[in-house]
């Protein structure tokens, strides 16, 4: 009779059962091995989310020095300009002044050169 259960129930439960006798263990260890998953996936992320904290940490150090570096810098350059611009107006002033100074000569040559 048991052979005759087997052939006539192959849908029933008890042909299931058969096949696989440990169904309730498959179920636990499926539960389990997805709670494992799930605490390392989420060990995984809590361990992501801290470097990508200490990357924006460090990235906003480097702004940090960056930007009182450029200021240091910009200051640096700008007193540079200033300097160039007075020596640039020193000069055109002393262009000038030898100009002047041409002109003067000539005419004192010309006022020498006409006296007896």
């Amino acid at each position: 009779m048991a052979t005759q259960t087997r052939t006539t129930a192959k849908g029933s439960r008890a042909a299931r059962d058969a096949k696989s006798p440990a169904r309730g263990k498959n179920t636990q260890s499926r539960a389990k091995a997805n709670s494992q998953v799930k605490k390392t996936t989420a060990a995984t992320a809590g361990k992501s989310l801290d470097h990508a904290q200490d990357a924006l940490d460090q990235a906003a150090k480097t702004e940090k020095q960056l930007r009182a570096s450029l200021k240091k810098h910009s200051k640096k350059v700008s007193t540079a300009k200033d300097d160039l611009d007075k020596r640039d107006r020193d000069l055109k002033t002393m262009k000038s002044q030898l100009k002047t100074a041409k002109k003067s000569r000539k005419r004192a040559t010309k006022k020498l050169s006409h006296t007896p």
